[in-house]
């Protein structure tokens, strides 16, 4: 089952069209949302819910990096953000993605398990968020499988954010998963994202260095 994510939202221009594709497709979808733009766009969040997509938490406003905080700033952050989310009729969160797939052990796990969530990051990464990478080379990464985090397989937990070309890449990438038979659905608590364990950067493992303060620029 292939899982359709989104980081980073909501917000009133991208958001909306993103949820326009998957209504007008019929496939459900996670967000991983900012607490802050949560409480600023609630119609947003009523209306993923309405749709019967999930909605989970990624941070409440800073979007920094979980190396660069404590376990303390960590529970804070996650809190203030789940407490935004009850009060906007979601379900209990179980999912918790890190800004930029960044995870320190062992803060990042504790922090989770305080709020009994799950650390996922992501196998397929479009890179949305670049400007470097326009629709057309997202989806010739993917056609060709370029990078080894850009391979559509049947359980991919695919990464996008809340940007303006997401709305066309959508479509497309939809396009290529139906071509292929693949089912779209929501992502589970057990998953293809699920970290393991150890420190994460860039949403991969980082066995080779302690946790520090390195920023990837994605997610």
């Amino acid at each position: 089952m292939i899982a359709l994510t989104f980081d980073d939202g909501p917000n009133a221009t991208a958001t909306p069209r993103i949820l326009d594709v998957l209504a007008e497709r019929g496939v459900p979808a996670t967000f991983f949302v900012l607490g802050s733009r949560a409480r600023e766009h609630p119609e947003l969040i009523a209306r993923m819910l309405e749709a019967g997509h999930a909605v989970q938490p990624h941070c409440w406003e800073s979007h920094q990096s979980h190396l660069e905080q404590s376990r303390a700033d960590l529970e804070e952050d996650a809190a203030r953000t789940l407490a935004t989310l009850d009060g906007l009729g979601c379900p209990r969160p179980v999912l918790w993605r890190p800004p930029y797939g960044d995870v320190k052990d062992p803060d990042s796990y504790e922090a989770a398990a305080a709020h009994a969530l799950q650390i996922v990051v992501w196998p397929l990464e479009t890179c949305d968020w670049s400007d470097e990478h326009s629709v057309e080379r997202i989806l010739a990464d993917i056609d060709s499988e370029a990078r080894d985090d850009a391979r559509l397989r049947a359980d991919s937990v695919i990464l996008m954010h809340d940007t303006p070309k997401t709305e066309r890449l959508l479509r497309d990438l939809l396009d290529r998963i139906e071509s292929r038979a693949h089912d779209v659905g929501l992502l589970a608590r057990d998953n293809a994202a699920v970290v393991r364990g150890g420190p994460y950067r860039s949403g991969r493992p980082d066995r080779g260095r302690p946790s520090g303060t390195t920023i990837s620029p994605n997610a």
